[in-house]
């Protein structure tokens, strides 16, 4: 199981690099995060979790979505 999620990890770190959100320095070993652009990413992606989760609880209140 440790190994699936540290593929997971990898995968999202490498996607991160890719959009510029971060940066790999494979010498050091380290990945820095640049804040403004990762808390514009997270906020999108929260607001996301947010309304499926929404759509999710009025479905089950019996509306639709």
């Amino acid at each position: 199981m440790g190994v699936y999620i540290r593929m997971v990890i990898y995968a999202i770190a490498s996607g991160l690099t890719a959009l510029g959100l971060a940066t790999l320095d494979p010498v050091a070993g380290t990945i820095t995060f640049d804040l403004n652009s990762l808390s514009l990413a997270v906020g999108g992606a929260v607001s996301f979790i947010g309304t499926f989760v929404a759509g999710r609880i009025a479905k089950a209140r019996g509306g639709s979505s």
